[in-house]
């Protein structure tokens, strides 16, 4: 996979679109883009800190860069599905601190605040209180996947 240095009209874009996305100013970081196939990854100041077209944090990014993300706790077994790549189920979710609605990035930490994975929300979080049952989010990145080691490799 090859990195290289974003070019300037492309930062400026990517800068503006994580500034509204997150809240965060990277006007003065070095960005870099690498691309492999259909996967397109973003570096900060050497950091893989994203990852596809449309930005989403990486768990090194949120770390690094305090990102912050609307979360769920979740229980012991879904941090271990989790973390082998599962999709969140509502009765592994302990507490909500996110409006969590359709398609909304949030995080699933672990309930001493580690964050776990990465996910994309498939149901209102008021559906899944008075279900309580369903698949609730979709894994889109966890701690020990591709990313997670090439962000700790």
């Amino acid at each position: 996979m090859q990195r290289h240095v974003m070019s300037s009209k492309d930062a400026k874009i990517f800068v503006k679109k994580i500034k509204e996305k997150y809240g965060i100013d990277l006007s003065n970081s070095k960005l870099e883009i690498g691309k492999e196939k259909k996967e397109i990854w973003y570096y900060i100041d050497g950091i893989l800190a994203f990852f596809n077209e449309d930005p989403i944090p990486t768990l090194c990014g949120i770390l690094k860069l305090k990102i912050n993300l609307p979360y769920v706790i979740v229980d012991e077994g879904a941090v271990r599905a989790l973390s082998n790549g599962a999709d969140l189920f509502v009765p592994g979710i302990v507490e909500y601190n996110c409006s969590c609605k359709e398609n909304d990035l949030i995080l699933a930490k672990t309930k001493t605040n580690l964050p776990v994975a990465v996910l994309k929300v498939l149901m209102s979080k008021e559906k899944a209180i008075s279900e309580k049952r369903g698949k609730f989010a979709e894994n889109l990145h966890h701690v020990g996947d591709k990313l997670w080691e090439m962000c700790n490799g």
